[in-house]
């Protein structure tokens, strides 16, 4: 399977992590985080050791194993681990993810932040969501060229980046975003209707902006928000007081909200 493929499959699915396993015996490789993906694209740490043998050419690139672009195996874990240990670990690592791998070394299956929320959704805390969020986090403006968007989501490490104009948010960008749009553009360049340096270099405005956007409260507790946040299928909220963009939270902030007394 090639990178292209991989991100299309990863789109298909709405995954944004793609386990890569040896063909016959299911032992892993690594996995795939479309965050590997747009680092490689946006000039980050992937980008040399992907791209050095392809003369700078993104779209080759492209055309190579996806192998080439798996995290290291150092974090996966067995399936008897605690709950606790597999949350200690995923947050003293900042990982989102992990396999879990079998006695034989086998794939498993994968336990995410995500599975976590959902098993501690319904713990109450008196945390509240204005106490965990990101606050003032970096935005950028509906016509900055989706290229830039990603090389700026590289270079501070975001998942998220909020779509500002005249002080009032238009729409989160986020690491999905990001995959569907390369899901499709990738077939466009494919059929030759245009090609991935052109896609890449539209503005925001044209191709990611999202007709709706669900937002929420700073004063809303953070269990609640865990509950809003499975309902809607979604990693991260804009956070609004009172008309105004204040900060963004996401999963790994509930997480480690929800479970910091365990």
């Amino acid at each position: 399977m090639n990178i292209i493929e991989g991100v299309q499959m990863l789109d298909r699915h709405c995954s944004r992590r793609l386990p890569i396993t040896y063909p016959g015996n299911e032992k892993p490789i690594g996995i795939v985080i479309i965050t590997n993906v747009i680092n490689m694209i946006g000039g980050g740490s992937r980008y040399n050791s992907v791209t050095n043998r392809h003369k700078g050419s993104l779209q080759s690139t492209l055309n190579d194993e996806i192998r080439e672009l798996t995290s290291e195996k150092d974090y996966y874990f067995f399936p008897l681990i605690s709950i606790r240990e597999a949350i200690c670990l995923l947050i003293k690592n900042g990982h989102g993810s992990s396999p879990i791998t079998n006695p034989d070394n086998t794939l498993a299956g994968i336990v995410t932040k995500y599975d976590i929320m959902k098993v501690f959704a319904g713990t109450k805390s008196e945390l509240f969501v204005d106490e965990i969020m990101m606050k003032n986090p970096k935005v950028v403006t509906p016509d900055v060229h989706i290229c830039c968007v990603i090389k700026q989501m590289v270079d501070q490490d975001y998942r998220q980046l909020p779509n500002m104009k005249d002080g009032f948010l238009i729409d989160m960008i986020t690491t999905t975003n990001i995959r569907g749009y390369l899901g499709r553009c990738l077939v466009f360049s494919k059929k030759k209707t245009r090609s991935l340096d052109e896609t890449l270099c539209l503005s925001v405005r044209a191709h990611m902006i999202a007709a709706d956007i669900k937002t929420m409260s700073p004063n809303k507790k953070i269990n609640d928000a865990a509950w809003e946040m499975l309902e809607f299928s979604t990693s991260s909220f804009p956070v609004i007081d009172e008309g105004r963009f204040t900060g963004i939270v996401t999963e790994f902030d509930l997480v480690k909200g929800l479970t910091k007394n365990i």
